[in-house]
């Protein structure tokens, strides 16, 4: 702040009643605090008047009844709107106002740049409004008709489009961005070269001004999502919009690792094969070795680079000299910040040959509980060994642990599927595999017979065990090797059995037959029997099985019987 003037007391005065003899408008004449400091700006352009005045108007300036002409309540112009972006070839209309009467003159004034000097609009003066192309900064001022001006209006900011489009380009071009991907944008102005640009970009959160026409996006994710554009801006003029590039971030790939052939062969090379959308896109490719590891629940493996197996140009990679049974996965990476894609699922080379380190046997089939079990026996150098199968859709290996020793792995033929089966040991290495075929261990169905006798008239209902999963349509039926069912039940229901059920039953199921059971029925003599029956699909009353006992004639100690046959009782009553 510049230091404070003491000026001669006559000087001030002498400055203060020439200006109040400038105004036009008169007032109250305020107190002397008041007038001292709207005044301070003033005083300067005074320092040369005359250092005297008389008595008589420092009187009149002063008096409480004077009317005096206050030379600062000047009004103020003001400028609408006040920013404007004007696209290429439009316009936009400016209106400038005085507040408090209309009888005023607008003067009109433009700036080129910013900084720069205001020029007056001559062509547009005493217009309220113009319309105007041109980029810059608008001013306005009110002029009355006695020549008093008012102060300067708000600045209008108007920027206007220049006949130039932005292009925005993206590297690496890539048809997908994945997440912790990078990727850079750049803005180029053909035709701009020589001018100092700084740049605008969509999305709308990075609309921030950038003095570079590149922006990078590392390690992207969802919030990168969006139509990028750019544009070139210099002082009050714009560029167009660029192109639109989309960008949509993707989840992290997970390639897919194949294997030729699946079972070796003497002799035979193995290819693997890693597969990527869009492979041409500057995709490198990893390969490794799936070895078993100790923390069964877990991963069941980790993985060792395979050599020159480290970013190969390209797929497929070939192994040769392969003999034993063994598991590969692949990764794939791109980009100069080396982006890594997930591990493939690890994928297998089986070999049916037993080796003295490892090896797997399969077999005897056992009964317990009325099912079939299979044994699978790993032998070898190794303590601790466990069981592999592939397709995982089942249970993949027959526990959570290591078993010491020989391990036995007992498979349930009903519960478990088919599939290649193999042991894996904690020196990293696999035996020899089995493709497991369980219908081949299936020694066939079992027929559940009453073990005590049924009595007459009563419910019983035979059942085919099928001792695995029903994996073909049908189940049949036989009493005394005479065909009475066969349809997709595996059961077979009386609702009321009589005697002439009794015999032998058989059932058969995936072409194997069950063996013969004898089923015995008790004849019985109540006082008084009721039978009730009710129709359904799934228990229905096998023709020719209800016994009805229709009448008994009672002489001194002499019993007589009469039993005829009935298709279908819904409901009967018996008496003796």
């Amino acid at each position: 702040m510049a230091p404070c003037k003491m000026l001669h007391p006559l000087l001030f005065l002498s400055a203060l009643i020439a200006l109040a003899e400038q105004r036009s408008h008169t007032f109250r004449s305020p107190g002397p605090v008041e007038s001292l400091l709207r005044l301070d700006q003033q005083l300067a352009g005074f320092e040369k008047r005359a250092k005297h005045t008389t008595h008589t108007k420092l009187a009149a300036l002063f008096s409480d009844d004077a009317q005096v002409k206050y030379p600062f309540d000047t009004p103020t112009a003001t400028l609408r709107p006040m920013r404007y972006e004007i696209p290429l070839g439009g316009n936009v209309t400016l209106s400038c106002f005085v507040d408090g009467s209309d009888n005023w003159t607008i003067l009109w004034y433009r700036a080129a740049t910013y900084g720069s000097k205001d020029e007056p609009m001559t062509e547009y003066e005493g217009k309220k409004a113009i319309n105007v192309s041109q980029g810059g900064i608008y001013h306005c001022r009110g002029r009355s008709d006695s020549g008093s001006i008012t102060h300067q209006s708000n600045a209008a900011i108007i920027e206007d489009t220049l006949p130039i489009t932005a292009i925005l380009t993206m590297k690496p071009n890539w048809t997908k961005i994945y997440m912790g991907e990078t990727f850079t944008v750049r803005c180029d102005i053909q035709g701009g070269e020589g001018t100092y640009w700084s740049y605008d970009w969509r999305p709308k959160r990075f609309t921030t001004y950038y003095t570079t026409n590149e922006r990078t996006f590392y390690n992207v994710g969802w919030e990168d999502n969006g139509d990028y554009q750019c544009r070139g801006k210099t002082d009050l003029s714009f560029t167009q919009w660029s192109n639109v590039i989309p960008v949509t971030v993707s989840f992290k790939l997970h390639p897919v690792l194949t294997v030729s052939p699946s079972w070796l062969s003497p002799g035979a090379s193995v290819t693997l094969n890693c597969e990527v959308e869009y492979p041409s896109e500057g995709w490198s490719f990893s390969w490794y070795k799936a070895v078993p590891y100790y923390k069964i629940t877990e991963e069941p493996y980790t993985y060792e680079l395979l050599p020159d197996g480290s970013k190969t140009a390209q797929s497929p990679y070939i192994i040769t000299g392969q003999t034993s049974t063994a598991a590969y996965v692949c990764r794939a990476e791109r980009g100069s910040n080396y982006y890594y894609t997930y591990y493939s699922d690890p994928k297998f080379v089986w070999s049916a040959d037993a080796s003295s380190a490892a090896s797997l046997t399969v077999g005897p089939v056992v009964q317990r509980l009325g099912y079939d079990f299979v044994k699978l026996t790993c032998k070898g150098n190794s303590s601790s060994w466990r069981v592999r199968k592939f397709p995982e859709n089942g249970r993949p290996y027959c526990s959570n642990y290591w078993e010491s020793g020989e391990s036995v792995c007992t498979i349930d033929t009903t519960y478990s599927d088919d599939g290649v089966y193999w042991c894996e040991s904690m020196l990293k290495e696999f035996s020899n595999a089995v493709n497991i075929t369980l219908q081949d261990f299936y020694s066939g169905p079992l027929m559940d017979i009453p073990v005590d006798p049924v009595n007459e008239g009563t419910f019983v209902s035979l059942r085919c065990n099928l001792r695995r999963k029903k994996i073909f349509p049908n189940v049949a039926f036989y009493h005394n090797d005479k065909l009475i069912q066969n349809d997709s039940r595996d059961e077979l229901n009386f609702l009321a059995v009589s005697k002439s059920d009794e015999g032998f039953y058989k059932c058969q199921y995936s072409g194997k037959e069950s063996p013969s059971r004898y089923m015995t029925v008790k004849s019985t003599v109540p006082s008084e029997i009721f039978i009730q029956s009710e129709s359904s699909e799934n228990s229905p009353l096998h023709p020719g099985s209800a016994a009805i006992y229709e009448s008994a004639n009672k002489k001194g100690r002499h019993w007589k019987w009469s039993v005829r046959r009935a298709a279908a009782a819904k409901q009967k009553r018996i008496f003796l």
